[in-house]
C-alpha cells in the first residue's frame, strides 16, 4: 500500500519538476484569475457591493478550487490514461485500477491543498481578508474532499466508458463556477445542496468560527453518499468495460 502511494508522490513531483514552466504559469494564471474577479467586485458601488464581502468570496473560491482539483484527479486521469493507451497498465497495478485511482486522487488532492493555499494567502493579504486559525481547516476540508472524490469517481466512470469526454467535462467545470458563486451568500435552504455544507464548513473553519453540529453531520452524510455512489458507479463500469473488452480502447 505504501509503495504505490509513494510512487504516486514521485510521479506528481517528477511532473511538477519536468514541466515547471507550465506549473508556474498555471499558478500565475490562477492568481490573476481570482484577483481579477475580486477586483471587479471591489469596484462595485457601495449599494451593489453591500452583499459581496471579498472574504467569503475568496474562501468559497478556495472550496471551488479544492473541489475542482479532486474532480480532475480522477476524471482527467482516466481520460488521459485512456488517450495515452496506459489505462490497462494502471489496471494491472497491485490492487487494481480503482485503488490506484484513489491513491492518485489522494496525492493530487494534497498537491491541490498546497496549490489552494498558494493562491489563497497572497490574495487574502492583498484584500485584507482576515483568516482564523488554520488548524481548523481539516474540519471543513475532509467532508468537501470526500464529496468531491465521490463526484470525481462518478465522472471517472463516465470517462472510463466513453473515453473522449473533454467537452462534457468542460461543461461540468463551467457549471461549477456559477454554482459556487451562489454559495457565497449561504442561506439555510442551501444546506442540502451538493458541496454546500462542506463549503460552508470550510469557510467557517478558515475564519475561526464554530461549526454547527447539524451542519457537520449533514456534510459527512452527504460526502459518504457521494463517495458510495461514486465507488459503485466506478466498480460497475469497470466490470462492464472489462467484460466487453473496452478497458483501453476507444
Amino acid at each position: 500500500m505504501l509503495w504505490p502511494l509513494w510512487s504516486e508522490f514521485l510521479l506528481s513531483w517528477a511532473r511538477t519538476r519536468r514541466y515547471w514552466f507550465n506549473t508556474l504559469a498555471n499558478l500565475g494564471g490562477s492568481l490573476l484569475y481570482f484577483y481579477a474577479i475580486l477586483l471587479g467586485f471591489s469596484r462595485l458601488t457601495p449599494e451593489e457591493a453591500r452583499f459581496l464581502d471579498p472574504g467569503p468570496l475568496l474562501l468559497v473560491f478556495t472550496a471551488f478550487n479544492l473541489t475542482l482539483f479532486t474532480f480532475q484527479s480522477i476524471a482527467y486521469t482516466v481520460q488521459g490514461e485512456a488517450q495515452l493507451g496506459t489505462l490497462e497498465h494502471m489496471a494491472l497495478a497491485r490492487g487494481g485500477l480503482l485503488r490506484q485511482l484513489l491513491l492518485r486522487a489522494l496525492v493530487q488532492s494534497l498537491f491541490g491543498v498546497l496549490w489552494s493555499l498558494l493562491v489563497l494567502l497572497p490574495l487574502a493579504l492583498a484584500f485584507g481578508v482576515t483568516l482564523g486559525p488554520l488548524a481548523r481547516w481539516p474540519l471543513g476540508f475532509l467532508p468537501l474532499f470526500l464529496a468531491a472524490l465521490g463526484f470525481g469517481l462518478l465522472m471517472g466512470a463516465t470517462a472510463l466508458y466513453f473515453k473522449q469526454v473533454d467537452e462534457f467535462f468542460t461543461i461540468v467545470q463551467f457549471l461549477f463556477l456559477p454554482y459556487f458563486f451562489s454559495l457565497v451568500r449561504f442561506a439555510p435552504w442551501m444546506t442540502p445542496l451538493p458541496f454546500a455544507p462542506g463549503t460552508q464548513l470550510l469557510k467557517l473553519a478558515l475564519t475561526g468560527e464554530g461549526a454547527f453540529p447539524g451542519l457537520l453531520l449533514l456534510a459527512f452524510v452527504q460526502a459518504l453518499l457521494f463517495l458510495g455512489a461514486g465507488l459503485f458507479a466506478m466498480a460497475w463500469v469497470y466490470a462492464a468495460v472489462r467484460r466487453r473488452g473496452l478497458l483501453g480502447r476507444y
